[in-house]
């Protein structure tokens, strides 16, 4: 491999926002002609990006191993810097909020649990359909407990909806919604007629999320180990709509939110039983990133995300 001198100081300063999102594309695209694609720029304007930012790092960045293209180990190490300078940048000029929202060019991107029921995420997505037509809005999942501060720092995500309690001091969060948790399973199954104990419950064979955390499981698991509690999980999935028609076809049990269990029990013919133990109930919270607290786009969809909330929790219970 050829090695390239480094930059002087000189070149360090032509390190602009078209380099910088030359670097990121070819970071994430491993091609030229795929990240000249994503950019929608000329293959040789792209070329000549990676020639220049070669010698601006002083690395080869892309190199060919047999057919394709492959980042090299300083490469890798680029990438996560680059998109979280970007999204700074993009803070630069989204501060000043147009006079309506239905002036914003944005893509929202908010990661969360399933836990939440099919009407809440609608009165969001609608929210925004009436409000700002011209955004879009990225729903994802959540990995572990660190990985989404992670996704939050480097600029990844924009906010996050987290059941954990513990924050970095470097996040804000406003609560969303608290409800109770509750046992979910088919209306005949043998714990759905009379008052289901803490042995009956540890007895079951269970349905459950994804861990969250490392080590930890679920905040489920998280609170069964504060009373002294493990249970056998037979189905743990992150694919959480399975869940009716899993329950309607075994004695398996289903512990979530009271909003997705009345959802799904109105819906599948599901029986709700109240946990058998008194618990702290699920919480809610919206997470972001300081960096963005002051971004009026940011604070207007939060504000709308926490305005659904608030419907969401007025409803009538069943």
């Amino acid at each position: 491999m050829a090695v390239i001198p480094p930059a002087d100081d000189d070149g360090v300063r032509r390190l602009d926002e078209p380099l910088l999102r030359s670097l990121y594309a070819l970071l994430t695209e491993a091609s030229v002609s795929q990240a000249a694609a994503k950019l929608g720029i000329a293959q040789s304007a792209m070329s000549r990006h990676l020639r220049v930012l070669r010698q601006l790092t002083g690395d080869e960045l892309l190199v060919r191993v047999g057919n394709r293209m492959v980042p090299t180990e300083r490469a890798q190490t680029l990438a996560a810097p680059a998109r979280r300078i970007l999204a700074d940048m993009s803070l630069l000029t989204s501060q000043a909020m147009p006079s309506s929202p239905r002036e914003l060019r944005l893509s929202f991107r908010l990661a969360t649990y399933d836990f939440l029921p099919k009407r809440f995420f609608a009165d969001v997505i609608g929210r925004i359909a009436r409000e700002a037509p011209e955004c879009d809005l990225v729903v994802r999942g959540l990995g572990s407990r660190f990985e989404h501060y992670r996704q939050l720092a480097d600029g990844e995500v924009d906010m996050v909806i987290t059941v954990w309690p513990e924050l970095p001091a470097h996040l804000r969060a406003t609560s969303l919604l608290t409800e109770p948790l509750v046992c979910l399973m088919r209306p005949d199954h043998p714990l759905a007629g009379g008052d289901m104990t803490l042995e009956d419950f540890r007895r079951a064979r269970h349905f459950t999320s994804l861990e969250h955390m490392p080590g930890q499981g679920s905040i489920i698991d998280a609170t069964l180990s504060g009373l002294g509690v493990a249970v056998h999980t037979a189905v743990r999935t992150q694919f959480l709509s399975l869940a009716p028609a899993v329950l309607s076809a075994t004695d398996l049990v289903f512990t979530t939110g009271r909003l997705l269990a009345e959802d799904f029990a109105s819906e599948h013919g599901l029986a709700i039983v109240p946990f058998p133990v008194r618990i702290p109930p699920m919480r809610y919270r919206l997470v972001w990133h300081e960096r963005t607290h002051a971004n009026r786009a940011m604070r207007w969809l939060r504000e709308e995300i926490v305005g659904a909330a608030r419907l969401l929790a007025q409803r009538p219970r069943s």
